[in-house]
């Protein structure tokens, strides 16, 4: 799961007692090794045309094998076809969480938590005092909460690069310095990571290729840093083998993973899930703290599989060119 649902420290399935019990106890353990995990999603796959709930169980399982879009797409597809399963909202909402989509998920945790004005007519609260629906409210409060730390993290970010960047403008040779230019490297790089988004790595990078700095050290890793962000593969590539004959135990190596051919497969298969929520988002005009179709450029260019992010890009394209004709 990505990095919010991590921070929410969410279980799911969130009430067992509305599912299954032998099904409950076949459900992926999310510890477990990912080969282990996949076999045990086959028979929610197989059993899911059943009706509602086992589309509910296999959401669950597609949320415990890591398969995050693939579990919001299930378990919101659930939702259409029953509605008044309190748990399936906070399931959903748990999925949704862990694709960072925090305003979707306060929106359907909102269903289920009494109180709440304009969440549709199949909102259905648990029973005031009950222990699930002072849960149901405690993940409400926290993920609203998470919203807004991100909120003020991103706006921090955004007046301090935009205050360095005014002061590089005035006249003179390099006036933030060296290591306030680092600084200032760093916070467009985390800039770029909370947007994600390109153009803040973009800006970092030709800051640290102005050759004003030497290439080595902290300059040499946020490089990397940006390069495992963006790409392209060939300038990635070379960074990392600089950085491994440099610094051998450098942090940002550690997160340079090799897939096995099941991950490859898995993360394939997200990402065609992934681009056509990001396009489908980019066509309703929906964004909260990230501009989905930012997010889609960042992945057409650095995914590590790309084109079904490229597809979706080109589909928006024709779109929107097809818009202009109508409108001239």
């Amino acid at each position: 799961m990505r990095e919010a649902a991590a921070v929410l420290g969410w279980e799911a399935p969130f009430d067992t007692e509305e599912l299954p019990r032998e099904w409950v106890a076949r459900l992926p353990v999310p510890q477990a090794p990912l080969g282990e995990r996949m076999r045990a999603l086959g028979p929610f796959l197989d059993a899911s045309t059943r009706g509602p709930v086992h589309q509910h169980l296999l959401g669950v399982a597609f949320l415990r094998t890591g398969q995050v879009f693939a579990a919001a797409t299930t378990l919101f597809s659930a939702l259409g076809a029953d509605p008044r399963r309190r748990s399936l909202w906070v399931d959903a909402a748990c999925a949704y969480a862990a694709t960072e989509r925090l305003d979707m998920a306060m929106w359907l945790l909102a269903h289920v938590v009494a109180g709440f004005e304009g969440v549709g007519p199949y909102a259905s609260p648990y029973p005031a005092g009950s222990p699930r629906a002072a849960e149901a409210r405690n993940r409400l409060v926290a993920v609203r909460d998470l919203r807004g730390r991100r909120a003020d993290e991103l706006r921090f970010l955004e007046l301090r690069t935009a205050a360095d960047e005014e002061i590089r403008g005035q006249p003179g040779d390099e006036p933030l310095g060296t290591e306030r230019l680092l600084l200032h490297t760093a916070a467009l790089i985390s800039l770029g990571e909370a947007q994600d988004a390109l153009q803040p790595f973009e800006r970092a990078a030709a800051l640290l290729e102005e050759d004003k700095l030497p290439l080595v050290g902290a300059t040499l890793e946020q490089l990397a840093r940006i390069r495992l962000a963006i790409g392209p593969a060939r300038e990635r590539d070379e960074v990392l083998a600089r950085l491994r004959r440099s610094a051998p135990r450098s942090r940002v190596l550690e997160r340079v993973h090799r897939p096995t051919h099941l991950e490859r497969r898995v993360r394939e298969q997200e990402a065609e899930l992934e681009a056509l929520l990001l396009a489908t988002e980019a066509e309703r005009g929906q964004r909260s703290l990230r501009d989905p179709l930012e997010q889609l450029r960042l992945r057409a260019r650095a995914a590590e599989h790309p084109e079904p992010y490229r597809q979706a890009l080109s589909r928006l394209d024709g779109h929107g060119r097809e818009g202009e004709r109508h409108a001239g």
